[in-house]
């Protein structure tokens, strides 16, 4: 087993180090795949993550608005018993 993990290791940094030998100009298909998949995993992730913040933040309005018509209820509440004690 441990052969294999050794194996692979030296198959991915062989790859890896051919990707870099390259330049810039000289893109190969492989290489400008996967230049392509990363782009598309971070439009992807940001992607994700506004919609995230976007609930997060309708969450917080909804919340926000819940809690004053408590407060405003609660004051009415309030009122309503102080008038019926003066009467």
């Amino acid at each position: 087993m441990k052969n294999y993990h050794v194996l692979l290791i030296a198959a991915l940094a062989t790859l890896g180090l051919s990707a870099c030998d390259g330049s810039p100009e000289e893109s190969t298909a492989p290489a400008a795949a996967e230049s392509t998949m990363s782009d598309s995993i971070e439009g992807a992730a940001d992607d994700a993550i506004n919609i995230i913040e976007d609930t997060v933040e309708e969450a917080s309005d909804s919340v926000d608005q819940m809690m004053e018509d408590m407060s405003s209820d609660a004051e009415e509440d309030l009122s309503d018993a102080m008038g019926k004690m003066d009467k």
